[in-house]
């Protein structure tokens, strides 16, 4: 299964939202154009199908409906927050229509208003219902999210459920009270996480990033997982050095770009084989140019052995230049007096010519984004006269 169509309104910065997705989706914009947040709609989604998750749940983990709903809103979609994902598995069409409002009455808890399901045409579920109508608290809950509901679209469910999002950050794995239980996209029980898998299932996947990383980091040569008298797990890499052994350090001692990139190789060498959603924030942050070029390759391959959909966003112009990337597997977001737009590259008429001419994409992309004059900032820094 894979999502093939995204249609919504008012989900943060965007008032409408309206594109087709392939096999993987590169998301470029300038800085607070709602990169993140758009990432951030296929999260939601999947907060809401998980276990111990729920419709309330996800709604309060982003701080609220206020916080959720677009600003530029006002009455469009009559105010509710509206996800319309079309998703194709085999020969089967689905799609899954859910809106959102504040309830009425000063409670103001998030509500459904509307939820649809539909396979190849036919609706498999509509609400509200009758049941809804007797007992107007159901909605407060979506069916996807309930087991005794969703026995005949579950497959969705399960899809949305394994939306995985990858953004590591160094500082938080190195910190020394990471160790944790449960699911932290940023990093904190990373370590722990690789601990948790099967020994001979871990080092094969270990001996696998090893030959990675042997190529792409300077005099490494192995990687290990050891466990401390504490029972924290360790990350214990081997770098050559004049000395016959190798010199052993931690994670604690890693640069930020092998810690992403050790993050990186495990999520997609982990990545279930009945694939789901990859949701990847600027894979490029701290790599070196050369392995950042190489990336679009890299998650080519790892889509190869499973159906497996990658989302990623990136300021990383270099990137876009792998001769496998495609003009309509780039989505630009541009922002307005009215919400930040979202279109693929394909599609901008601005940019056809340009397209059409077969220019580096990552110029295309520069000249579409690029802030038209940053004279101010450089000001800023200028030295005051006295």
């Amino acid at each position: 299964m894979r999502i093939t169509h995204v249609t919504a309104a008012n989900w943060r910065n965007f008032k409408t939202l309206d594109f087709p997705i392939g096999g993987r989706l590169f998301i470029v914009g300038p800085n607070a154009a709602g990169k993140s947040n758009l990432l951030d709609l296929f999260r939601f989604l999947g907060d809401i199908a998980s276990a111990g998750g729920g419709l309330d749940a996800a709604i309060k983990r982003r701080g609220g409906l206020s916080k959720v709903r677009s600003l530029f809103a006002r009455y469009h979609q009559r105010g509710r927050l509206v996800i319309d994902l079309r998703l194709e598995d085999g020969d089967d069409e689905w799609r899954y229509r859910l809106a959102v409002r504040g309830e009425k009455g000063g409670l103001n808890r998030p509500v459904v208003d509307e939820e649809r399901v539909e396979l190849n045409g036919e609706v498999l579920l509509t609400r509200p219902d009758a049941n809804d109508e007797t007992d107007p608290v159901l909605l407060t809950q979506t069916h996807l999210e309930q087991i005794s509901a969703n026995q005949r679209f579950r497959s969705l469910a399960d899809y949305f459920s394994r939306v995985q999002y990858f953004h590591l950050v160094p500082q938080i794995i190195r910190d020394p009270s990471r160790f944790g239980s449960g699911e932290d996209p940023y990093g904190s029980n990373f370590i722990a996480q690789m601990n948790a898998v099967s020994p001979k299932t871990r080092e094969a996947w270990l001996r696998r990033m090893e030959q990675a990383l042997r190529s792409a980091v300077p005099e490494f040569q192995s990687l290990q997982l050891e466990v401390d008298s504490a029972g924290r797990p360790h990350l214990i890499a081997g770098y050559r050095n004049w000395r016959e052994t190798p010199a052993r350090q931690s994670e604690a001692e890693f640069s930020d770009g092998t810690l992403r990139l050790i993050g990186l190789l495990w999520t997609l060498i982990s990545a279930p084989a009945n694939g789901g959603v990859l949701l990847l924030e600027e894979p490029e942050l701290s790599l070196n140019s050369a392995i950042v070029r190489t990336l679009p390759t890299v998650l080519a391959t790892a889509q190869r052995d499973r159906s497996l959909q990658v989302i990623l966003s990136t300021h990383a112009p270099e990137l876009l230049d792998d001769e496998g990337v495609r003009p309509d597997e780039i989505l630009v977001l541009r922002v307005t007096g009215d919400g930040t737009v979202a279109q693929p590259l394909s599609g901008i008429d601005d940019a056809a010519a340009e397209v059409e001419a077969e220019l580096p994409l990552s110029q295309i992309i520069q000249d579409l984004i690029s802030p038209p004059d940053l004279s101010g900032l450089v000001s800023a820094s200028a030295t005051r006269k006295r």
